[in-house]
């Protein structure tokens, strides 16, 4: 898991002498009273793509619904492009041009500005995150609608590449390419059997991206607020609301294409990721792959932990995913067994996540394919298709 990194909250009263800024300019315009929805957006050089990014996100958001954008340090004009389109229309909206302490700024801690200050101006709004190089598709709105009313209150949306620059993305291995694909769809499709979500039954995407997702109005408070990482906020919040318990939605009807460029400006975002996947002989691959046999022990030792209802089988437990005795206190004052497992996976030597190389996926593999045969045997198929 990535790191946490400690940050005071964010308040529009006290920006000019929080630790983190070194210069803060406001731009305001509208009323967030009434907003039933705040979209949140952290852009950092965009001036060539903000205003499609803006153009499209204002024309789903409903009568009275707001924007918050934090420029990120940025050199070029995204901030006047951005102004010149707010003030054109009627949305409310809060602009902030901002300059970190140095060693400070990031992806991350623009997106949590956003996320603080749109949930300071509208505490009992919905709030949508998106990114400054994507282009919401018609009929994202209302699908976070359809999702909320249904009961979820993180709802993460689908995200796919635009088209036209997809088109001209330089060659990878498509062999290693494919391999990564199964990799990753066996991966989820065993988690899915083996613990099944009835709010996500299998087959869904299951991923998480700040390009977008949403947080039902109330949920943003509930969290303490976006976790700010080094990268992978997105995730980092996704562990956060499942700790709590709070449903969580994988859903295709909110639906963005995203830039698949490579020349991204958040450290650790899917520019990274792609850029890594043409120029390295043997890059690194996503957090969430590991091994068959750690990602069986990993959700049945979840499962366990969670079905457990004394207290001497979750020492058990614990004692033999290695921790000592005093750890095992500390995962007992807990409120929640979600917060407790968080704990518990960052706590365990036996759950410690290794990185995996590319070329280590192929021996893999085979392991994970083994495993979702089982797990398609064994349990309750929750796609309800027949599981062969």
């Amino acid at each position: 898991m990535t790191d946490l990194q400690p940050v005071q909250p964010f308040r529009l009263e006290t920006l000019g002498s929080h630790e983190a800024l070194d210069r803060v300019a406001l731009h305001r315009g509208g009323a967030f009273d009434g907003a039933g929805a705040v979209a949140i957006l952290p852009a950092r050089d965009e001036a060539e793509r903000i205003e499609a990014t803006l153009r499209a996100l204002l024309a789903e958001l409903a009568p009275g619904e707001g924007v918050v954008l934090v420029v990120n340090g940025s050199s070029d004009d995204t901030l006047a492009r951005s102004l010149a389109l707010f003030e054109a229309g009627d949305a409310p909206f809060l602009c902030l041009d901002v300059d970190w302490q140095p060693g400070r700024g990031s992806a991350p801690l623009a997106r949590r500005l956003a996320l603080d200050l749109a949930f300071e101006l509208s505490p009992n709004a919905h709030l949508f995150s998106i990114d400054a190089d994507t282009v919401v598709q018609p009929g994202w709105r209302d699908g976070y609608q359809a999702e909320f009313a249904s009961g979820a209150a993180l709802v993460c949306g689908a995200i796919g590449f635009d088209p036209a620059e997809a088109a001209l993305l330089p060659p990878t291995d498509e062999a290693a390419e494919t391999v990564l694909r199964e990799c990753r769809a066996a991966a989820r499709e065993i988690e899915a059997r083996l613990d099944p979500d009835p709010l996500n039954p299998w087959p869904h995407h299951g991923n998480i991206g700040g390009a977008n997702f949403g947080l039902r109005a109330g949920v943003y408070g509930a969290v303490g607020g976006l976790p700010v990482t080094s990268f992978g906020e997105d995730r980092a919040l996704l562990r956060r609301v499942r700790a709590l318990g709070l449903p969580v939605r994988f859903s295709e009807a909110p639906l963005v294409w995203t830039s698949c460029r490579l020349d991204g400006r958040a450290r650790g975002g899917l520019s990274d990721e792609l850029k890594r996947s043409r120029d390295e002989a043997d890059p690194l691959v996503d957090e969430a792959l590991e091994p068959a046999e750690m990602l069986e022990r990993r959700i049945r030792a979840r499962l366990a932990f969670a079905q457990a209802e004394d207290p001497s089988e979750r020492a058990r437990i614990l004692t033999m995913l290695g921790l000592t005795p005093s750890q095992i206190d500390v995962v007992e004052a807990f409120a929640t067994p979600g917060e407790a497992w968080t704990l518990v996976e960052d706590l365990s030597p036996a759950l410690k996540r290794e990185r995996l190389r590319r070329s280590q996926l192929s021996a893999e593999l085979p392991g994970l394919l083994r495993l979702l045969r089982a797990a398609r045997e064994s349990a309750a198929d929750p796609a309800g298709s027949d599981p062969a």
